[in-house]
């Protein structure tokens, strides 16, 4: 699914400030804001969709800022994004009703703009955990093609179990576009321990600023920005660009592994697969360099395959952080085209190198 969460809007209002500030009082009785005096104040709401409102005096003007959640509207929580554009027209037009309540002033949605949005790729999977091989393998092409900027991993650890998981990581792309891929799930259940959720569910959350949205949608304004022009406009673009990355990072590794294992024998074999973890995408890519480079008979080179059958197995069931080492082709195609946004084909043989062709 693709949708909106969280984001803030602003506009500018031929108004006192002060008089907004009374408004906000008005319609929100019990809401105090930061500062005790002053014609620039901040309000924490936590008001169903709402999380704060912003009252600022500029040049006269008077600034209003609210910062909201699509996905919550009308919800306890934000589990999925908002995928509707009848919602999120409805969602605006709740927040043009606030606005014009505090300020006495009457405006469209050709008047808001938009301070930053989160869009989202969202989908259902068995488990988050058995996605990690192409997480760290995403995250890691990022460091690598965009090294000047930062991101942060993030791990959480399992007392019955008695193994650390990841549960995704946020890279800062560029000044105006901060990406989130995460467990939807985790999040969700740690918020909501009443009422958790089973399965896993991997979120890919872009923030995009009023400087991006104007780059990629030549606007920022809240009724020229709808869910499709996003999708058209933003998410394919850059999921063009995000794919990049990860498959030069997948064919890398597979050099790597080209060099690493060039001289394997029958008894290295194990141990250059269990040193070698973080460069094997899945079972398949090791096995095609294993193939690849032998000079020995089909009957050994399938004693090789299981060889490494039985490592990957016991790193996966002994190592940590936990992930699979198993079915991650199909995962990938997956990954790629739901939540990268970009339509591909992924193949992998012994006999033949990983590709990617797109549909």
């Amino acid at each position: 699914m693709v949708g909106l969460d969280r984001a803030a809007v602003w506009v500018q209002l031929e108004v006192e400030a002060d008089l907004v500030i009374l408004g906000i009082q008005k319609r929100f009785v019990d809401v105090k804001p930061k500062k005790l005096a002053g014609n620039t104040q901040t309000f924490k709401l936590n008001e169903n969709n709402l999380n704060e409102i912003r009252v600022k005096e500029k040049l006269g003007k008077t600034l209003v800022k609210i910062d909201f959640s699509y996905s919550k509207y009308g919800k306890e929580n934000n589990l999925y994004p908002l995928e509707n554009e009848i919602s999120k027209i409805i969602v605006e037009e709740k927040l043009i009703d606030i606005i014009e309540d505090i300020s006495l002033i009457k405006i469209t949605r050709s008047d808001l703009n938009y301070d930053f949005i989160e869009v989202c790729t969202q989908k259902a999977v068995k488990s988050f955990y058995e996605y990690h091989n192409i997480i760290s393998t995403f995250y890691k092409s990022l460091r690598r093609a965009i090294s000047h900027q930062q991101g942060v991993r993030f791990e959480n650890y399992d007392l019955n179990l008695d193994f650390f998981y990841s549960t995704g990581f946020i890279f800062q792309m560029n000044p105006g576009w901060k990406m989130r891929l995460y467990s939807k799930t985790h999040e969700h259940n740690k918020k909501n321990s009443q009422n958790k959720i089973f399965g896993g569910n991997i979120r890919l959350e872009h923030r995009l600023t009023s400087t991006a949205l104007n780059y990629f949608c030549k606007s920022s304004r809240v009724s020229e920005i709808s869910i499709d022009i996003l999708k058209e406009k933003v998410l394919k673009k850059i999921g063009v660009q995000l794919f990049k990355y990860l498959e030069a990072e997948i064919q890398r590794d597979i050099d790597i592994l080209e060099v690493k294992l060039k001289n394997y024998t029958s008894r290295t074999l194990p141990l250059l697969v269990r040193d070698l973890q973080e460069h094997i995408l899945d079972e398949e890519t090791v096995n095609y360099v294993v193939t690849k480079l032998a000079t020995t008979s089909e009957r050994q080179i399938k004693r090789y395959r299981q060889k490494i059958k039985i490592a990957l197995e016991e790193f996966q069931n002994k190592g940590s952080p936990k992930r699979s080492n198993f079915g991650n082709i199909e995962r990938l195609e997956f990954f790629i085209n739901k939540i990268l946004f970009y339509k591909i084909k992924v193949k992998c043989k012994y006999k033949e190198r990983l590709t990617f062709n797109a549909t």
